[in-house]
Order: C-alpha cells, then structure tokens, then sequence
C-alpha cells in the first residue's frame, strides 16, 4: 500500500510540475537580418557565417567572443554546450527546428541543430547558419570543437 501511494504521489508532482499558465503558440514572424547582422563559426576548419537574431541573447554572447568551446552530440541530430554563466533569454515555443539553427536552450545552454527536428521544448533564438549544407558533414555524431567569432561590420 505504502509503495502505491509513494509511486501515485511521484506520478502526480511529474504531471503538476508542467502545469502552470497556458501559452499560446503564435506564428513565427520572420525577421528581417542585416548581411552586416554576423557571427563566424569554424568547426573542424570549416568556416560558416551565422545570420544573427536582434536580441538581448545575442548581445551578450557577442560580448564573450571570440570562443572555443567542445560541444556534445545529443540525439544524433545537435551539438550542445553549456556555459557557467547565464544569458538573458525568451525563450518561445517553436514551430520547426531545421538543420543549421543556432538556438539557447534555457539560459545557458548553447545548440547547434544539425538536422532537423520536432521542438518539444521553448529555446531562444540566436540565428542560423548560412550555407549550413556545406559544413554540415563536419558535425557527425561525435563531439565538436567550434570557435565562434564576431563577424565582419557587426555593429550593436
């Protein structure tokens, strides 16, 4: 008896631990991205630009570069990298996840989507590689060293 009610009771804080105010899901508006709007990544000597959001998020991770950090396969579909700071964030929920999004997962926790995938949680978007089909082969299954560095004529 004592060890269904301990399994009912963890069963219920599961299920109450994701209730709280309903969010609706909004069409995703598209932004408009400056050319000058860049970051620089190399993985593996591969060079890619990414197209930056204009947000808070962005601001402060430009502010760290230039970088290099070793980011992990998860999934089989992106590399993750968690900082020992945290970043302001919004995250929003997400319709579509395509490979090459550049995106932060809570507020520490930078993501790197190199294939496409089903978002089952809120992320904040940081941009997307351009090109991404050029370096994609460089992410495989296993992990990554990626510098990131500012881009040409970035300006805040």
């Amino acid at each position: 008896m004592k060890r269904r009610v301990g399994t009912v009771i963890v069963l219920l804080s599961l299920g109450l631990s994701g209730c709280g105010p309903s969010v609706s899901v909004s069409t995703e508006v598209k932004q408009e991205i400056k050319e000058s709007d860049t970051m620089n990544i190399n993985v593996n000597g591969q060079v890619a630009s990414v197209q930056l959001e204009d947000n808070a998020t962005v601001k402060a991770i430009l502010a760290e570069m230039p970088f290099t950090i070793q980011m992990d396969d998860l999934h089989q579909n992106e590399k993750y990298y968690y900082f020992d700071k945290s970043f302001p964030a919004n995250p929003q929920p997400i319709q579509t996840i395509e490979a090459g999004d550049v995106l932060l997962y809570q507020n520490n926790c930078l993501v790197i989507f190199y294939q496409a995938a089903e978002p089952i949680v809120p992320y904040t978007r940081i941009g997307k590689i351009s090109r991404f089909q050029e370096i994609q082969a460089s992410f495989g299954n296993q992990s990554v060293s990626v510098q990131w560095y500012e881009g040409e004529g970035r300006q805040l």
